[in-house]
Parts: C-alpha cells; sequence; structure tokens
C-alpha cells in the first residue's frame, strides 16, 4: 500500500494542480489551496492550514488524509471552459477520477477478493487509464 500512499497518489495531486493550472491559471490552483484550509477540524483528520505548500514533504499518512477529503476539494471547483481550452476536462471527470481513485485504494486493502470485487477494480483502473491517457495527448 505504500507505493500507493506516496507514491501514485503523489504523482495524481501533481496532475491535479497541473491540469487545473493549464486549463484556469492559478487562481484554481489557490482555490484547492484555500478548500484544503478551510476543512473543519476532526479528530485523527490532518487539517492543511496552509493548503499544499510543500507535497513532497507529506508522510504516507498525510497522503491518506487528502485522499479522505481530495474528492470534496475538487467536486465543483469550476464549471466552465472559461479560456476556451482545447480538450477541455470538465469537472465532473476530473471529480471521478479521485471517486475511481479511492474505490481502488479501498479494494486493495481487502485481504479476500470476491470476483465482484476484482471487476470492480478492473473499472476502477481502466478509468483511470483513460483519464491520464486522454490528458497526455492533451499535453503532447
Amino acid at each position: 500500500m505504500h507505493h500507493l500512499d506516496l507514491g501514485l497518489f503523489h504523482y495524481q495531486i501533481e496532475y491535479t494542480r497541473q491540469l487545473i493550472k493549464d486549463q484556469h491559471g492559478n487562481s484554481f490552483v489557490n482555490e484547492i489551496d484555500h478548500r484544503l484550509a478551510t476543512i473543519p477540524r476532526f479528530s485523527g483528520l490532518k487539517i492543511f492550514s496552509n493548503g499544499i505548500q510543500s507535497i513532497a514533504r507529506l508522510t504516507a499518512s498525510e497522503y491518506r488524509d487528502l485522499m479522505k477529503v481530495m474528492l470534496f476539494v475538487v467536486d465543483n471547483l469550476y464549471n466552465q471552459n472559461t479560456n476556451n481550452t482545447k480538450d477541455y476536462v470538465e469537472n465532473k471527470y476530473l471529480a471521478s477520477l479521485y471517486q475511481n481513485w479511492n474505490e481502488m485504494y479501498i479494494i486493495s486493502k481487502y485481504e479476500k477478493f470476491t470476483e465482484s470485487d476484482l471487476i470492480k477494480f478492473q473499472v476502477c483502473i481502466i478509468y483511470i487509464i483513460i483519464f491520464i491517457l486522454l490528458y497526455k495527448k492533451k499535453v503532447s
């Protein structure tokens, strides 16, 4: 699981920030930090009062806390393609990426898998791969 916490999720956060910066500029990247900073205190949940200033220094535990809230942070972050960006990624697809990531992560922690678990896991992975391939096409 450690590679999911420290490795892949780190890239997903960086990917999200770059996607939003490419589509909307720094103001929406700053909005992500603002949303993270305004999450109310909750027992056992790390609060990112300064947003994600230095993502490279986060621990696996802090990444898991980010996983718990990022879907809500990116949901309804933006509504339209105000900059007329080519190959624009709608917000609902970005939110779906986080939803599928969380489902995949939860399933990966199971000790035993049913056939339906494996199918759901595979669907999540396929969705994430398609999303990333579409974004790679956009930036190349």
